[in-house]
């Protein structure tokens, strides 16, 4: 039950947000303005039209879609609008501290210069923060499907861009046809380089996706991850490890990796300890926020406010920011998760 209080406490709780696409938060106003500053043709005349773009079966027809909208997003001062916009959205939601992903093969198959994607953004997220909106760091999610060869020029911008904001790589895109194996030496170079490291897996591709993630790319956190229940020895392998599972639950309805709320692995995953978060992923082309996923959580999975504290301070322990940090973001989210439980009794 979803009551008055525990309501209000979502709505005001300081949050921690991991798992989350640039790309994906785009809203319909702007996309349908970059577009036609872009000269792309959409093939949408105004907003309406543009949302009812955000539709798929499944998560190959969701790739489709995510690929050619990103088309619209071309400059330096395209990122900066996003970013600025999405920072405010998170401030708006009481969100503290998020890692946001920017898909730059999306982008550097098309000529657009990452460096300058990669400044756009973070001035934008740093313009937002200034004024209310949630600090935010970035991280480069590497398209599985382009290769290994490619990867080696992205991951030395991710070096590169450091002091801008990059804290994390990763892998996304199709799992498919695409195991983690043999991006093995990019993460560790990566690694070498003091990035963090995740990779999307198990959303898909079943329990072999995740161990070559947790085992070949040495991951401290799984974009989804949800399939590792087919496998009761990866169970004890991601809690024995500690490995964080970054959770989107309406993604995973909407692209078609769960058939129902019903069929959800969370409530299986918590139960076997399995740490984790509650994520948005693409919160426009889910209609969703992060905000009304805390909200699901309690009312699809039984959430209570203990639950939903321990998910915020899960996501601060595992974020990339330098430990020190990190301790302080945790301290400071437990003592104002502790008052307004006060406040509001619950």
């Amino acid at each position: 039950m979803l009551s008055p209080q525990l309501e209000q406490f979502i709505r005001r709780m300081p949050k921690v947000e991991l798992h989350l696409h640039l790309e994906g938060a785009v809203t319909p106003r702007t996309l349908l303005a970059l577009a036609r500053r872009n000269g792309l043709d959409l093939g949408a005349r105004n907003e309406a039209e543009v949302a009812a773009l955000f539709h798929y079966r499944d998560f190959g027809e969701f790739l489709t879609v995510f690929m050619d909208l990103a088309r619209a997003i071309v400059y330096g001062e395209d990122f900066e609008r996003l970013a600025y916009e999405l920072g405010l959205d998170l401030g708006e939601q009481q969100v503290r501290y998020a890692e946001v992903m920017i898909s730059p093969m999306q982008h550097l198959s098309r000529g657009v210069d990452l460096r300058e994607a990669i400044e756009g953004a973070m001035t934008g997220f740093a313009r937002a923060e200034r004024v209310g909106g949630a600090r935010v760091r970035l991280v480069l999610d590497y398209g599985r499907g382009y290769g290994t060869e490619p990867a080696w020029g992205v991951l030395e911008v991710a070096r590169a861009m450091q002091p801008r904001g990059v804290v994390g790589w990763s892998i996304g895109g199709n799992e498919i046809g695409h195991p983690p194996e043999p991006f093995a030496p990019l993460f560790a170079a990566a690694r070498a380089a003091g990035l963090g490291l995740m990779a999307h897996a198990g959303e898909v591709v079943g329990p072999t996706s995740v161990w070559g993630a947790i085992n070949a790319l040495g991951i401290t956190r799984l974009g989804h991850g949800i399939r590792c229940m087919d496998d009761p020895d990866l169970v004890v392998a991601l809690r024995e490890r500690g490995v964080v599972l970054d959770i989107c639950p309406t993604s995973n309805l909407l692209t078609g990796a769960v058939p129902s709320w019903e069929a959800h692995p969370l409530p299986h995953i918590r139960a076997a300890g399995v740490p984790l978060t509650i994520n948005s992923d693409d919160p426009t082309f889910f209609h969703t926020t992060l905000t009304e996923e805390y909200r699901r959580a309690v009312i699809h999975f039984g959430f209570n406010a203990d639950d939903l504290c321990t998910a915020v301070l899960t996501a601060a322990s595992a974020s990339f920011l330098p430990p020190e940090s990190r301790a302080a973001l945790r301290r400071s989210l437990a003592a104002e998760l502790e008052a307004l439980r006060a406040e509001l009794a619950v």
